[in-house]
């Protein structure tokens, strides 16, 4: 499923398994589209579903996104369920959560976008999904 925004951004979503929604963000993550991204993580959360975002396709991540980062992962925490950020590693969006502090603050986690569905589809007693 893709949901198209302004200046081609979009967000591809899809559910792996019942209780985990997987949503990738492409494009510029900004203030224009940062709404649409909150849109579709609250959507899932509603659904009782653990979101794994995957930003491997993000280009640009700006503070009006981190902010965003921050709220989506406070509403996960405050209904029992959790958000996992994968595909950071690269370029912008590696150098703005490094310099921002933010990786040590934002649920980002070095498993693939498919480990980190698996530890939050079948958790295990003191792993970290």
């Amino acid at each position: 499923m893709t949901s198209p925004a302004p200046g081609g951004f979009e967000v591809r979503a899809h559910i792996p398994a019942p209780a985990v929604a997987v949503l990738r963000p492409e494009g510029e993550l900004d203030m224009v589209t940062a709404p649409e991204l909150v849109l579709r993580v609250e959507f899932h959360l509603d659904q009782q579903r653990h979101v794994v975002l995957d930003l491997r396709d993000v280009e640009l991540l700006t503070s009006n996104a981190l902010q965003v980062l921050l709220g989506v992962h406070d509403a996960a925490q405050r209904r029992g369920l959790r958000l996992r950020i994968t595909g950071t590693d690269h370029g912008a969006v590696a150098r703005v959560l490094a310099r921002t502090g933010l990786d040590a603050v934002l649920p980002i986690t070095g498993l693939s976008t498919e480990e980190a569905v698996a530890a939050l589809a079948h958790p295990r007693p003191g792993a970290r999904g």
